[in-house]
């Protein structure tokens, strides 16, 4: 995705379901499973290319 970073679900091709918001001062992510019940990872810092990579999964969770 092009533009600002926003909040929300999101799914990336390598990544799969993943889980962007602020935390403090920063973008961070979190990859889910794919029914978005357990985290599979760690907090990471956003960057572009992950950014521009994920399209809107339509989750809700």
């Amino acid at each position: 995705m092009e533009g600002s970073f926003r909040e929300g679900w999101f799914k990336h091709p390598t990544l799969g379901l993943i889980r962007i918001f602020i935390k403090g001062p920063d973008w961070v992510y979190v990859c889910y499973t794919s029914n978005g019940e357990k985290a599979l990872s760690k907090e990471r810092p956003l960057d572009s290319w992950t950014w521009a990579l994920s399209e809107p999964s339509g989750a809700t969770h």
